[in-house]
C-alpha cells in the first residue's frame, strides 16, 4: 500500500506567495483599466463639447453674416474670394461681412466691426478666421476689392487646433434648372468651372475634428448658402 504525501510547509507558503503576486498583478490591471475608463468619458466629454462650441458659434456667425451694403441685388451675402497673398492659382476661401463681429474678433483698439472674415483650413495648423476691418487703411484690388495693402495687415484667430479635413456639399449641378431632378453630392475641393473659371459657392461644408493623442474625432456640418427670409429663391419670385 502506497503512503500519501502532503504539501509541505515550504511548498504552501511557495505557493500562497506566487498565487498573491498573481492576485496583486490582476488587482493593478484592474484598476489601470478602471481608471483609464473613468477618465476616457471625461476626455470624450471635453473633446465632445470643444466641437458642439464651435459648431453653435459657426453658426451663430454665420447668421449674423450680411451684405457690406443694404438694398444691394442679386449678390451672395457668403462669397468666395481671394484675399491678398493668394495667387491665381489657390483656391479662393468662403468669405462673409459681419457688421458687429463677436469678441473673438479682437484687435488692439478692442473687439473689432465692420469685419471681413475667411475661412482658412490648415490641415497641419487647424481652424482659422483669416480677417480685416473697414476701419483699417485699405486699397482696391485689380478686382477692385478693398483690402489690406500687404497680407501682414490681416489678422488671424484661431477657431480650433484640432481641425483636420473639410468637405463641400452641392446640390444639384451648376447648370441644372429648377426642372432638372438634383441629389446631393460631395467633393474634397470647392467645384470649379472648367469653362469660366469660378467657384461654386458651397450649399453646405463638413468639418472634421481630429484628436489624435485620444484617438478621437467628430465631424459638424455647417450651413453656407445662407436662404432669402421667406425660404424662396429671389430669381423664383420674378
Amino acid at each position: 500500500m502506497k503512503k500519501k504525501h502532503g504539501f509541505s510547509l515550504v511548498e504552501v507558503l511557495l505557493a500562497l506567495a506566487v498565487g498573491g503576486l498573481v492576485l496583486m498583478a490582476a488587482s493593478s490591471l484592474l484598476v489601470t483599466i478602471s481608471q483609464a475608463w473613468a477618465n476616457r468619458p471625461a476626455t470624450r466629454d471635453a473633446f465632445d463639447a470643444h466641437v458642439n462650441g464651435i459648431a453653435h458659434f459657426l453658426t451663430a456667425v454665420l447668421e449674423e453674416a450680411t451684405l457690406v451694403k443694404d438694398g444691394s441685388k442679386g449678390l451672395d451675402v457668403i462669397e468666395l474670394s481671394r484675399p491678398v497673398g493668394y495667387s491665381e492659382t489657390d483656391n479662393p476661401l468662403i468669405k462673409f461681412y459681419l457688421r458687429e463681429a463677436p469678441p473673438l474678433f479682437y484687435w488692439p483698439y478692442g473687439p473689432a466691426n465692420r469685419v471681413h472674415a475667411y475661412f482658412q483650413f490648415e490641415e497641419s495648423d487647424g481652424l482659422f478666421f483669416l480677417w480685416f476691418s473697414d476701419l483699417q487703411e485699405l486699397e482696391k484690388t485689380e478686382s477692385g476689392e478693398l483690402q489690406p495693402e500687404d497680407e501682414s495687415q490681416f489678422f488671424r484667430t484661431l477657431i480650433s487646433p484640432y481641425f483636420d479635413e473639410v468637405y463641400y456639399c452641392y446640390y444639384g449641378e451648376e447648370e441644372d434648372t429648377s426642372d432638372d431632378e438634383k441629389s446631393w453630392y460631395i467633393e474634397p475641393e470647392l467645384e470649379e468651372n472648367i469653362d469660366s473659371g469660378n467657384f461654386r459657392i458651397p450649399d453646405f461644408v463638413k468639418i472634421v475634428f481630429r484628436w489624435e493623442e485620444e484617438d478621437l474625432e467628430r465631424t459638424i456640418t455647417l450651413a453656407i448658402k445662407k436662404p432669402a427670409p421667406s425660404g424662396i429663391e429671389e430669381e423664383a419670385m420674378q
